[in-house]
């Protein structure tokens, strides 16, 4: 890998201690809030606080460049200078909250590094109730990556149109509500500028919330600025969308004073309005061109801390599956386009390929896949999260001076395991505040659910009702070890539990396990209604984040080959949200003729989980699922998992 300052091309320059004064006015409790509690510690609020940064700004190398805005907090500053260092070393993780990080948590055992948020509300009507309630939530999921798991968060903003109430970002398509005329956007006294400042008004009354918490934020504003897709492209007059930056630039940092915001410029995987210059201009095309005229979209360096681009499958332009791929052409490109800054993948489908990244680069600083699933499947998940060259939540340095919560993994327990009636358990744990107590482990109420599909009321809540196992016994290098003895027959999920000192705990990647009985269905023939592409035989190969996906019209059944009559007397159904709200499960010993032993009449629930069906004992060699009716409109049937068993216990935890 090249060095730093190769990548960069400057030299490191000490940034100084101009903002301790800053950081010691700000509210103690918004750092630590559990010293609030007592009297002493509030009288030694100011000492804390100076002398704690004065020791953590000096251990701070020094960026190479000066951020965009002068007064950005030292909290910022740090994340920078973090930043830079890891540049052309290792390539950080990311995840966009539209893929969410429990599925990559639950699937890999890691957390990204940094977790992307959006600044737009998306509920109709813009600023209404249903809107304001998803602004409120994603700006609390930004503070709490930052002040309690200690990861970086990340905002871009998917802006819709001002002055239209239902206004998308999209100028054209489904979503889209027309193009926006930039030259009067940009424009004190117009209609458009009026309304644009609105929002940006509205908008930073939100953002300022994480200003007074003191947490950076990667600020993506006008993403894939120069694609055409949506509103603030202008294709005739880049530089009016690069004046848009400035104008937003401007009001947030000097007039609302968000210096918390960490500038991050990001085009689009084609440059809007090229070819229309082209013909114009009466050119051939050229990569000088192109990267001239997308140059064109930038504000100036002055106005930006780190660049980046935006990159999808896309064999028109170039790019591969991630899996396969780095995207060195979109890496030359952001070179000549924003010289000497520090260089990402804002958007992906996947990580890129990690071995590639290690052995022959490029540098990207960091890498943010879009979704979980589809290009980014569970395989891929797994193995690209835990790779070498990738650095995940629990690998970030401590970039702050507040309590973060520790980091825990269950090792060597894979989801769908079949166990015997005893288990060795084993996580990996720590805390980068140097705090951590000690790792319990937990068995939570069954039966197996979807635990990437829930959110942290759901997980606090299943906590609250867990069985505790016992605490697990450290054996060194942050390992702890316990053994289940004993365990109840059935179906159990399994989780370990780190706490420090200060009470914040965390909990690791949930194991659902089998105890005592063995799935017949596992690995066998299957077939089903729906084409080849959907996938069947992931209905029946162990691994329950990935399934047979049924199409959408008409009933589909899903059937398996046992290879030979067997007794059997229940059967599991590990659904993703796209469930059967009406099923029927059959039994077959020549798999022509059917007879059904179980009918669900009205499945309910957002999430599908698994159910647990059960039935007279019958000897059969065949079992098809037929799924009758569904329970969304915009989907067909997920099946991750069918299990069929000779029996299941009543009971479905330890409980």
């Amino acid at each position: 890998m090249l060095t730093r300052a190769a990548l960069l091309g400057t030299s490191a320059k000490p940034s100084g201690n101009r903002d301790i004064c800053e950081l010691s006015k700000a509210p103690f409790s918004e750092h630590n809030p559990d010293v609030n509690a007592n009297p002493m510690m509030q009288k030694l609020k100011p000492f804390l606080v100076r002398s704690s940064l004065a020791v953590w700004l000096a251990s701070t190398p020094g960026m190479a460049a000066e951020p965009a805005n002068p007064d950005l907090i030292p909290e910022a500053r740090k994340v920078l200078e973090y930043l830079e260092s890891a540049y052309g070393e290792k390539t950080l993780t990311g995840m966009s909250s539209y893929g969410g990080w429990r599925p990559v948590y639950e699937m890999s055992g890691r957390a990204p590094a940094i977790y992307g948020n959006d600044a737009f509300g998306w509920n109709k009507p813009k600023w209404g109730a249903s809107y304001c309630k998803v602004l409120q939530g994603a700006i609390d999921s930004t503070r709490d990556w930052w002040l309690v798991k200690g990861g970086i968060p990340q905002m871009q903003f998917h802006w819709g149109k001002p002055g239209d109430p239902d206004g998308s970002a999209w100028v054209s398509g489904n979503k889209g509500t027309g193009p926006v005329d930039m030259s009067k956007f940009i424009t004190p006294g117009t209609t458009e500028h009026t309304a644009a400042m609105e929002d940006l008004k509205r908008t930073a009354d939100y953002l300022e919330q994480l200003t007074r918490a003191r947490v950076p934020v990667l600020w993506r504003p006008f993403h894939e600025i120069d694609g055409g897709w949506f509103w603030w492209t202008d294709k005739e007059n880049p530089e009016n969308t690069a004046a848009a930056w400035r104008m937003m630039f401007d009001y947030f940092v000097k007039e609302r004073r968000l210096h918390n915001l960490i500038w991050v410029f990001n085009p689009g995987v084609h440059a809007g309005g090229y070819q229309q210059w082209l013909r114009k201009e009466k050119r051939a095309a050229t990569l000088a061109d192109e990267i001239a005229f997308r140059k064109r979209y930038y504000p100036g360096s002055d106005y930006v801390d780190l660049a980046g681009i935006d990159i999808y499958p896309n064999p028109g332009q170039g790019y591969g599956n991630p899996t396969h791929d780095t995207y060195r052409k979109a890496w030359d490109i952001m070179k000549q386009v924003a010289p000497g800054k520090v260089l990402a993948l804002c958007e992906t489908a996947a990580l890129v390929d990690p071995d590639t990244l290690q052995q022959d680069g490029p540098a990207w600083l960091y890498v943010l896949p879009w979704f979980a699933g589809g290009a980014n499947p569970p395989e891929w998940i797994r193995s690209s999260f835990n790779h070498a060259q990738y650095l995940t939540l629990d690998e970030l340095p401590l970039l702050s001076v507040h309590n973060v919560a520790p980091h825990v993994r269950l090792v060597e327990l894979i989801d769908g395991f079949e166990a015997g009636s005893s288990l060795d358990l084993k996580a990996v744990a720590g805390d980068r505040n140097g705090n951590l107590a000690g790792v319990e482990f937990r068995v939570l109420p069954g039966p197996w659910k979807d635990w990437a599909m829930r959110d942290g009321d759901d997980l606090e809540e299943a906590l609250s009702n867990a069985t505790r196992l016992g605490a697990g016994e450290i054996r060194g290098k942050g390992e702890y070890t316990f053994t289940w003895s004993g365990i109840p027959t059935g179906l159990h999920d399994l989780a370990a539990v780190a706490r420090d000192t200060e009470g914040r705990t965390t909990v690791s990647r949930i194991a659902r396990v089998a105890v005592g009985v063995t799935n017949v269905a596992r690995a066998k023939p299957v077939t089903s209604s729906s084409a080849a592409k959907s996938n069947p035989g992931r209905a029946v190969d162990g691994d329950l984040y990935q399934g047979w996906s049924g199409d959408k019209e008409g009933e589909q059944w899903l059937a398996v080959d046992l290879g030979s009559e067997l007794s059997v007397g229940a059967a599991t159904i590990t659904w993703w949200k796209a469930y059967a709200r009406v099923y029927a499960f059959e039994i077959s010993s020549d798999g022509s003729q059917w007879r059904e032993v179980f009918r669900q009449p009205k499945k309910t629930g957002y999430i599908g989980d698994t159910d647990i069906i059960r039935f007279a004992p019958v000897t059969a060699r065949h079992v098809r699922l037929k799924c009758l009716e569904r329970a969304t409109d915009w989907g067909g049937y997920t099946v991750y998992e069918l299990g069929v068993y000779e029996s299941l216990p009543e009971r479905d935890s330890a409980r």
